[in-house]
């Protein structure tokens, strides 16, 4: 009876374990927050050279979450006229809010996929 018992705790401890999904080198993905002074244009290239073009973002606006090669990611922006390039690495298994501030600088957060 206890080595029945064992067995069955044993094996729904082994189901519980591989059937939780965890991530296999997923790409990326970030969404834009603008919560900059005005509307933004973006142009993000990502490190297998495509490219996402964002006009017009408003202010307070959220561009949805899309998904990106993994690897070094270059975004030009402009907001109230002025031009700006950052260079970000994206790593697999993970996304991204990639946020204009109050400033109008970005500020990269991220969290890892499950």
């Amino acid at each position: 009876m206890r080595t029945t018992i064992l067995l069955a705790t044993l094996l729904f401890v082994t189901f519980l374990a591989s059937s939780c999904k965890k991530c296999n080198k997923e790409n990326p993905t970030a969404r834009i927050l603008n919560n900059g002074t005005s509307s933004v244009d973006m142009q993000i290239t990502a490190s297998d050279g495509s490219i996402v073009t964002i006009f017009e973002l408003a202010k307070d606006g959220i561009h949805p979450s899309k998904e990106y090669a993994s690897g070094s990611t270059t975004i030009q922006y402009t907001i109230e006229g002025v031009e700006q390039t950052d260079v970000f690495t994206l790593n697999t298994c993970t996304s991204y809010d990639i946020t204009i501030n109050s400033n109008n600088e970005i500020v990269l957060f991220s969290q890892e996929k499950k």
